[in-house]
């Protein structure tokens, strides 16, 4: 256990269970975790030894969309469970490419949002706040958002590695929401965790996940198709989250990681 509070910690952590946000930061690196996090990690890599594989192919993912929809032209974008700041983050991606590009991240969990509004700091394109998914309406009203974003122009909105630890029944609503405010043009990218191409039993890393954070459901690729509503789906469609668009032929000779992507713009 932590002899001392870490100095990173917001007065409203929860100490007292483990946190998406910060399991996932020590499996990318990072510094801002606890025992009852790494605690959970280890389960989780025990059900699954790929684990850890699937959540760097997710931030690769998120570099790849980034930078699609820069070059597309997309200026703005709306990052969904962004989770503790890691290297690449999507602003730095995009702002590369655009320096005006803007950039709202949104979290659940205060630690990530105190760390992205640290880092954002001299950033006048980007900002963070705190939010839940599934509470769409407050997100959109949301200060930064109002500021920052223009839905009368396209946005490119991400939902990587979130959908999965949110109650099925309030996902679709969720996701259509945010559809919905969105002009053409606009794009949507998601990851979501799937039993379809596993290999093995699926169900124990759902079984740590559901335990450690009361929820977690996978979608088969029919379900996960549903989230994109009548959006139009880029090439190369719903797949593994290596095989979209990789850089390089390594995706291609690496097994798959359980967790299907989409792209997808309003026409």
């Amino acid at each position: 256990m932590e002899t001392t509070r870490p100095d990173w910690l917001t007065d409203d952590s929860d100490t007292t269970k483990p946190s998406i946000a910060r399991m996932y930061d020590y499996f990318l690196g990072g510094s801002r975790h606890l025992e009852i996090d790494r605690a959970v990690a280890a389960k989780a890599v025990e059900a699954a030894p790929g684990i850890k594989i699937l959540i760097w192919e997710n931030r690769k993912f998120l570099k790849r969309v980034g930078r699609w929809a820069a070059s597309r032209g997309i200026q703005q974008f709306l990052d969904l469970g962004s989770g503790i700041p890691a290297g690449g983050n999507l602003h730095t991606v995009v702002q590369q490419l655009n320096p005006s590009a803007r950039v709202v991240y949104v979290d659940i969990d205060p630690v990530a949002v105190a760390r992205a509004t640290e880092l954002l700091a001299d950033d006048p394109y980007a900002a963070a706040l705190q939010g839940d998914v599934t509470e769409p309406a407050a997100i959109l009203a949301s200060a930064p958002v109002r500021e920052l974003i223009d839905f009368d122009r396209p946005v490119a909105v991400l939902l990587l590695n979130v959908l999965h630890f949110v109650p099925y029944a309030a996902v679709e609503p969720a996701v259509a929401a945010f559809r919905e405010v969105l002009s053409p043009g606009s794009a949507l990218a998601i990851t979501h965790g799937t039993g379809d191409l596993a290999s093995t039993d699926p169900t124990g890393i759902s079984k740590v996940y559901a335990e450690a954070f009361g929820q977690m459901t996978m979608r088969d690729e029919s379900a996960f198709g549903t989230l994109f509503g009548d959006f139009e789906l880029i090439e190369p469609g719903i797949v593994d989250v290596p095989q979209w668009r990789p850089d390089s032929g390594l995706a291609a000779r690496m097994g798959p990681v359980n967790c299907y992507a989409g792209v997808a713009v309003r026409p």
